[in-house]
């Protein structure tokens, strides 16, 4: 598949306080949403603990506290990759803290421990973050946009897609085990053809009909099936003056690419009122 990185985000803001005679780290996450974990549920926990085990960190960094402070926007279970952004940041948070001049491809790797979707996170954040060290933003894997193969972790710097988009959520959460599990039993007809797509995003960043022809998610085929709403809204988002309208990743989130911000704006405002957690944004170069 290939992934966009959009500066539509959550904070993540990582402290780390060494305590004298401590034996071990204390990881502590807090967040501005009741309802997400803050233990090891949270895959900024995790990443903290994996940083921590990490062979350039065991025996050089004293043992101490670290807080991971999360301001949420992205929706929660929404197909966003939220909770593997904020992990992406704590990677580079306590890479950066600590001093280990840890390599972006190291760092994308610890991220690949995590899930899926966090080494792309690690790299778009590299990309975009203009407060991180020169040698990870000038890394020729740092990048905004990538081609994903394998299980999502071997990334294919592209050149950015140059759009505004919306997102938009239902007011209810899908489970990815769910959609992958049903997507197994189902004939899918239509695929994206990634090599074409590659090839066209090389030669230009605006996006384009002959671009949108392989703009295709085939997860679709089984959660529009299994939660009608999400087809629904992809027809009022396209009614609202989307070019393109797709489902960003198990959803039930969905996507429209605008030409212009006022357009994306004012489909956010309509697809608000019509009862959806909605947003309007710009992709990331």
């Amino acid at each position: 598949m290939v992934m966009q990185q959009l500066s539509f985000h959550d904070d993540v803001t990582v402290q780390y306080t060494p305590l004298e005679g401590s034996g071990s780290f204390d990881i502590e996450v807090r967040t501005n949403r009741y309802y997400l974990p803050t233990g090891r549920k949270n895959l900024a926990y995790q990443a903290a603990e994996l940083m921590t085990r990490d062979q350039h960190a065991a025996g050089t960094v004293k043992p101490g506290k670290i807080l991971i402070d999360i301001k949420k926007r992205i929706p929660v279970a929404g197909g966003l990759a939220g909770g593997s952004g904020n992990a992406a940041a704590v990677l580079h948070g306590l890479n950066i803290i600590w001093g280990l001049h840890l390599s972006l491809k190291e760092l994308m790797d610890l991220g690949a421990v995590l899930g899926s979707d966090v080494p792309f996170c690690v790299m778009g954040q590299a990309r975009a973050n203009r407060d991180f060290p020169e040698y990870l933003r000038n890394d020729p894997l740092a990048a905004s946009c990538a081609r994903a193969t394998g299980r999502g972790t071997e990334l294919e710097p592209l050149p950015a897609l140059k759009t505004w988009a919306v997102i938009a959520k239902p007011r209810f959460s899908v489970s990815t085990k769910d959609v992958y599990e049903g997507i197994d039993g189902i004939d899918i007809v239509s695929r994206p053809d990634n090599d074409r797509l590659t090839g066209i995003l090389k030669a230009r960043q605006d996006p384009s009909e002959e671009m949108y022809a392989d703009f295709i998610n085939v997860l679709e085929l089984y959660t529009i099936n299994a939660y009608p709403e999400v087809g629904k809204l992809k027809e009022e988002m396209k009614a609202s003056g989307a070019g393109l309208t797709l489902m960003s990743g198990s959803g039930p989130t969905v996507f429209g690419l605008f030409r212009k911000a006022a357009a994306a704006r004012n489909a956010s405002d309509i697809l608000r009122h019509a009862g959806y957690t909605a947003f309007w944004t710009r992709t990331t170069l």
